[in-house]
C-alpha cells in the first residue's frame, strides 16, 4: 500500500491542498480495493517512489506530458550529490507559487526533471517580481482630480493647460490611452504657399499708321501728264 503520510502532513498543514489527477485516480483506485474486502491484495508497482520525492512531486506545479520518472531520477541524482530534501522541496513551493503569480502558461512550465537536473533549477531564486501599484478608483482615473493627474502624468499627457475645460482634458487623455500611452502627434497645419508675383506689363506706344505710297505706275503718268501740259 502506498505510504500518504507526506499527503497528511500537507493538508494537516494547509486549509486547501491541490492534488494532480494521477494521486486522485490512484487514491480512488486503492478505495476501491478495500471496498472489494476480499479481493486479491494489490500487486506491488515497480515505480513506487518514497515518500519524499512524493511530496515533492505533489506541490510541483503540472505541465502536459511531464515524466514523474524522469523527474525521480533526477532528484534522485541530486540527493546523491549532496543537496537535502527539504531545499528541493522548498525551490519546488517557490517555483509553484511563482508559475501561479505570473500566470504561465502549462507548455512553459519548467520539465521537472530540468527543474531537478545538474543546473539546480530547485536553487534559483523565484521570487515573482513586484506589482506595480494600481491608481485609485480601480482604474476608473476620470471620477476625481487626482486621478485623473495620475493618469495624465502616466501617459505623458500633463496637467491641464490654463484655462482648458475637464472636457478637453479629458480627451487629451483619452487620445494618448488609445495611442498605446503616449500623446499622440499633433495634426501638420496645412502650408499656404502664395505664388510668386507675377512680372510687369510693359505698355508699348502703338504705331504710328504707315503712309501708303503711290504706287509706282501712278507716279510717272502723272509725270507724263504734267510734261504734256
Amino acid at each position: 500500500m502506498r505510504d500518504y503520510s507526506p499527503l497528511r502532513g500537507l493538508a494537516a498543514a494547509n486549509p486547501t491542498v491541490h492534488l494532480k489527477s494521477t494521486t486522485v485516480i490512484e487514491l480512488l483506485d486503492e478505495l476501491d480495493r478495500l471496498r472489494a474486502g476480499g479481493a486479491a491484495p494489490a500487486k506491488v508497482k515497480r515505480n513506487d517512489y518514497p515518500a519524499d520525492f512524493e511530496a515533492v512531486w505533489e506541490v510541483y506545479p503540472a505541465r502536459p506530458g511531464d515524466s514523474k520518472k524522469a523527474a525521480h531520477k533526477a532528484w534522485a541524482s541530486r540527493i546523491k550529490a549532496g543537496a537535502t530534501v527539504a531545499e528541493m522541496l522548498v525551490g519546488a513551493q517557490a517555483y509553484a507559487a511563482y508559475v501561479k503569480v505570473m500566470r504561465t502558461e502549462p507548455q512553459f512550465i519548467l520539465q521537472s526533471a530540468t527543474f531537478f537536473g545538474p543546473s539546480e533549477r530547485y536553487a534559483a531564486d523565484w521570487t515573482p517580481p513586484a506589482q506595480q501599484p494600481k491608481p485609485a478608483g480601480g482604474g476608473a482615473w476620470w471620477l476625481t482630480d487626482a486621478t485623473r493627474l495620475a493618469k495624465a502624468n502616466e501617459v505623458g499627457v500633463g496637467a491641464a493647460h490654463y484655462g482648458e475645460s475637464t472636457a478637453s482634458w479629458e480627451a487629451r487623455i483619452r487620445a494618448a490611452i488609445d495611442n498605446g500611452g503616449k500623446p499622440p502627434a499633433p495634426p501638420r497645419l496645412a502650408q499656404i504657399v502664395t505664388p510668386p508675383p507675377a512680372p510687369p506689363v510693359i505698355e508699348q506706344a502703338p504705331e504710328a499708321p504707315r503712309r501708303v505710297g503711290r504706287p509706282e505706275g501712278l507716279t510717272k503718268m502723272l509725270k507724263d501728264l504734267g510734261h504734256a501740259a
